[in-house]
């Protein structure tokens, strides 16, 4: 049976997952390797702001407590049953987010945990960049949804940490400083 990769890229808002993964996936492209990206932004963009609305919150909204506590898990849960569906039809899947949750509780460690295919090669990267880079990033992106982050930069920023399987070094760090084509040739190295 040949297996599939599912590819987590991670890391806090700014650090250029999205970024990476666009450019990945072209590369691999161009090496006739198929991949389907699933950002859980654009697979909840379309019912995650109504949702919020419906329940009398702002609709932009990924921060604040009520997000976390009624909002977040489904994100999360939509992407991991449609990633599901996709590696079982043989394709590799890549997943630029956070997955805070899922790696402290070692959920992105399992196939099982994840509901995917038992033979699906699980691969992780955690993307640094420097705080003020970061806010920048995000400042430029000017998406509505990091308006709380950037309202309440201190508090979102202490409550930031290095997730446990990245200090233990169960998932490498990439220095998203690195030029691009270092970057891509370090997921390549990744995936094999």
């Amino acid at each position: 049976m040949s297996h599939t990769t599912a590819l987590f890229i991670l890391g806090h808002a700014g650090t250029g997952k999205s970024f990476l993964t666009d450019h990945f996936v072209a590369q691999q492209q161009a090496q006739g390797r198929a991949w389907c990206v699933l950002d859980k932004d654009v697979v909840s963009e379309i019912w995650s702001g109504p949702f919020l609305e419906a329940m009398g919150q702002d609709p932009n909204d990924r921060d604040s407590p009520f997000f976390k506590d009624q909002v977040r898990d489904l994100e999360y849960l939509s992407t991991l049953r449609i990633a599901r569906d996709q590696l079982e039809l043989g394709l590799n899947v890549v997943f630029p987010a956070p997955w805070s949750r899922e790696l402290a509780s070692s959920a992105l460690f399992s196939n099982q945990a994840l509901g995917f295919p038992q033979h699906t090669q699980l691969r992780h990267v955690w993307l640094e960049l420097p705080i003020p880079v970061r806010r920048d990033r995000i400042i430029q992106r000017a998406d509505p949804r990091d308006q709380w982050k950037l309202d309440h930069w201190d508090d979102y920023i202490s409550a930031l940490k290095r997730p446990i399987p990245v200090q233990d070094g169960r998932v490498p760090v990439l220095d998203a400083s690195l030029p691009l084509a270092e970057q891509i040739s370090a997921l390549d190295a990744l995936i094999q």
